[in-house]
């Protein structure tokens, strides 16, 4: 496909092509001042490989200001606009035109909405190879990237020579690389394939590395790069060396966490406190609105606590009738009921680690006791039971009810609040902290590139404007339900634009919409897009955000400190 920056400038046309109904659309982006050759030869800029295209068809030459000209090579089925056979027209945008059996779409772009404001792939790739296909626009080496890949494989290993042969295999199988062998000699001296990864090939490796009586064979065009980067082959060969006894690697300490995916510096502050409160057992209450992000905060505080080895479960009190919510949590006694065998409840299975329970207050009030019982005894009795297990569970609730209310009501436990509410988290609405809409869009975007193995060039700032300016009632979730959505409705090639979102995100960027702003509150909130478009693109590098915004380093500086984007160390 015609990548049109190549010419040194944004796209100013589109022409959609749809060979037929079966087949995908293709977009081929056109910038001013290029000039683009159409046919089925194989060396023109639009490739129309289908029966009627003459090899050279017609051409397309885009102007520099608005407008384009679009010219018939004396083809033999003809250049059609609309139902008129044309041999040189003039187009502006909302055309159709047909090259033989072939008939397209000729789309206007407003630069200032379809110009890309964060970047994504331009290279197709299998969504295990999505990240290390292109090492030079990764920003850290390829050697950097893989040590980072195959250290949480050692830090999960049981310590079984299998278990280790196993993970590295799985490794292996994501290097950016055609192929890669591991062979070892066995008790008769023959060598045998320990481990492999990659596809199928015809020919010798097109390198090789001995570490150890273990040898590496590559192929593939970086095969050589991999010979080179003999600190993670060493970390490989140690793994499979590992022995039975040997205990597994630690997992990163809580100061190795990964920082929230925010700006906010009330969402840093949160997840800072919550670090520190994760060096306990005292039960954790996590307030917010729901898709606000509360069952990653729990996570969040499970893998910074020492429990972190130990199971981390979770529960949705207000998916089950409360009869089949108490067999859940607490189990059942075989017998209860006709062809009921005994099993274990959460409880019970999350001993040694955490249990988080989603959405506490639809709880039923005498389930409630039957939880404040455990929690106060550190002892489960099933269903049916007479005898209690001893549990040692860590809770962690959430819930987007106002359970004071229900305190008053009659309909929340008093004592159960206060034992749950021993720190009490809450997670403030996406509308509350906008400046993280374009920091998750890119998360979320990037993730569903990976996942699918889709290539784009990226997310345009007209579709980052509109999730910008759309008040989430359904918070962090719905936006990341928006954004799979849109990325089903892409063309290979394309970029992510507002003709991808939903209606209703479409119409936030609605300038007479139902919430008129004053000038001083405008002008502030599209600062603070922009900031936090800028901070997000360069993934939080300042002084790249700098340069995209063109301002100078003290105004960057003044900007966050004014629009509250600053953060503390």
């Amino acid at each position: 496909m015609t990548d049109p920056r190549k010419a040194g400038s944004e796209p100013s046309y589109c022409l959609k092509v749809q060979d037929d109904s079966e087949a995908p659309v293709r977009n081929f982006y056109l910038a001013a001042g290029s000039t683009y050759a159409i046919g089925s030869a194989s060396d023109v800029e639009i490739r129309l490989p289908v029966a009627g295209v003459s090899r050279r068809h017609a051409r397309i030459e885009v102007l520099e200001g608005r407008g384009a000209v679009i010219e018939d090579l004396d083809s033999r089925n003809g250049t059609w606009l609309g139902d008129r056979r044309v041999h040189r027209a003039a187009l502006v945008g909302g055309e159709q035109l047909s090259f033989g059996s072939v008939t397209t779409e000729w789309v206007a772009l407003d630069p200032a909405l379809t110009s890309i404001a964060i970047a994504g792939s331009r290279n197709p790739a299998s969504p295990r190879t999505a990240d290390l296909s292109n090492p030079s626009t990764l920003g850290i080496s390829i050697e950097e990237r893989l040590l980072r890949s195959l250290c949480p494989l050692v830090a999960r290993s049981a310590g079984s020579v299998a278990t280790a042969q196993s993970l590295v295999a799985a490794w292996l199988g994501g290097l950016p690389i055609e192929r890669v062998e591991l062979l070892r000699q066995d008790a008769s001296g023959e060598e045998v394939v320990t481990a492999v990864g990659g596809c199928e090939v015809g020919h010798p490796a097109d390198s090789e590395a001995t570490i150890d009586g273990w040898r590496f064979r590559f192929w593939g065009p970086i095969a050589s790069r991999m010979v080179q980067s003999q600190p993670i082959l060493e970390l490989a060969v140690r793994m499979l060396s590992v022995d039975v006894e040997e205990s597994p690697c630690e997992p990163p300490e809580t100061g190795a966490l990964p920082e929230p995916a925010s700006l906010s510096p009330e969402m840093q502050k949160l997840y800072r406190r919550a670090a520190k409160v994760a060096r306990g057992d005292i039960p954790i209450l996590i307030r917010g609105e729901s898709g606000s992000g509360k069952e990653v905060l729990a996570s969040f505080v499970h893998r910074a606590s020492r429990r972190r080895h130990g199971p981390f479960l979770t529960l949705n009190c207000a998916a089950l009738p409360r009869d089949l919510l108490e067999a859940e949590l607490f189990g059942i006694e075989r017998g209860v009921a006709t062809g009921v065998a005994a099993r274990s409840g959460l409880l019970e299975r999350a001993s040694g680690g955490s249990l988080f329970l989603d959405e506490i207050g639809d709880m039923a009030p005498d389930t409630q006791a039957k939880v404040l019982r455990a929690l106060e005894e550190c002892r489960v009795y099933r269903v049916g039971g007479q005898v209690g297990v001893e549990v040692d569970v860590r809770f962690l609730a959430a819930t987007h009810r106002d359970l004071e209310r229900g305190i008053e009501e009659g309909s929340f436990r008093a004592d159960l609040y206060h034992r749950l509410a021993a720190f009490e988290a809450r997670i403030p609405p996406l509308r509350e902290r906008r400046e993280d809409v374009a920091l998750l869009a890119g998360h979320f975007f990037a993730r569903e590139l990976e996942r699918d193995g889709v290539s784009s060039p990226g997310l345009s700032r007209g579709a980052l404007g509109a999730l910008c300016e759309y008040t989430w009632p359904g918070n962090v979730r719905e936006l990341r339900l928006e954004i799979a959505q849109a990325m089903l409705l892409l063309d290979p090639g394309e970029p992510l634009g507002l003709q991808h979102l939903s209606e209703r995100v479409r119409l936030a960027l609605d300038i007479d919409g139902p919430e008129p702003l004053t000038l001083e509150a405008q002008l502030r909130r599209t600062e603070r897009q922009a900031l936090a478009t800028a901070l997000a693109t360069a993934g939080g590098d300042r002084a790249r955000a700098i340069d995209q915004l063109g301002v100078s380093r003290a105004t960057f500086y003044r900007k966050l400190k004014e629009l509250g984007l600053e953060t503390q160390d």
